[in-house]
């Protein structure tokens, strides 16, 4: 579905990405992690459009993503970023709503089949309560996950998260990756999620991409991943793989005594 040729990116001549290669499938769920500054946002934002990469190519179903039309790219792909703002308090209903806006024609309003359609995201994701809040009114979990609906409503085949759970307590943390999961099984959707949290991306990702340095150093199945070496080289930390006793899944701790030891050598 999206195949990613050396790709090339910087910002005012300063590189930030460079010669990333890899093949997305549909369905896939993919994590991207790494350290801070390596362009994991930068890769997502030249994923959604928003950023044209400086050489090399996107092919969003074989083609380039530059050749869509806006209208039609927003058919195809949602972002939700890191941070969002409104020059305006609207309503939580509004800002979903907003979703179904590549849908619309010219001068059309939205009809009753978009009202529907944001009433059952608003259901699905249990925050109707709050449906007729203002943004102000919201918690940090909150906020993010109408940002998720109004990415749920657009109905896309791929959805793009950057840190879709940052600054967030655990508990909301959980849910909010165990709605991206659910979507990804029950609805066939693509997602593309920058994590932090290496064990979330463990938990709940089918692949990982790997970045250091500005480019791809590892892109493959969890497991194949999830391994000390590698991440103690990429991450520059002594770190331990233990299995999780509860899903059997690969899960990162941090050796803090190897680590004290070096800093007082």
């Amino acid at each position: 579905m999206l195949n990613i040729s050396q790709l090339y990116f910087g910002y005012r001549n300063k590189p930030v990405l460079s010669n990333i290669s890899c093949k997305i499938q549909s369905h896939d769920f993919v994590g991207i992690i790494g350290p801070n500054g390596v362009g994991k946002s930068t890769l997502i934002k030249c994923l959604s459009g928003f950023l044209t990469p400086d050489r090399g190519v996107v092919l969003l179903n074989q083609k380039p993503l530059h050749s869509y039309s806006k209208l039609d790219l927003a058919k195809q792909v949602s972002l939700v970023a890191q941070e969002s703002y409104f020059e305006f308090d609207f309503k939580v209903r509004q800002v979903v709503l907003m979703g179904r806006f590549p849908y619309l024609k010219f001068w059309q309003s939205y009809s009753k089949q978009d009202i529907e359609i944001v009433d059952n995201i608003l259901e699905e994701l249990k925050i109707c309560s709050i449906a007729n809040r203002n943004l102000s009114e919201l918690s940090g979990g909150e906020f993010q996950l109408v940002m998720i609906a109004r990415a749920f409503v657009q109905d896309c085949p791929i959805l793009l998260f950057d840190e879709p759970a940052s600054h967030l307590d655990i508990h909301h943390q959980i849910k909010i990756f165990s709605i991206l999961k659910k979507l990804n099984i029950e609805k066939k959707k693509t997602i593309i999620a920058v994590s932090h949290n290496i064990n979330l991306a463990a938990e709940y990702c089918d692949k990982i991409l790997v970045m250091k340095d500005g480019t791809d150093e590892y892109f493959d199945t969890v497991d194949a991943v999830m391994q000390p070496k590698k991440l103690s080289h990429v991450f520059q930390t002594p770190l331990t793989i233990t299995e999780n006793p509860f899903t059997g899944k690969p899960m990162l701790t941090y050796n803090y005594f190897s680590n004290s030891r070096d800093r007082d050598s």
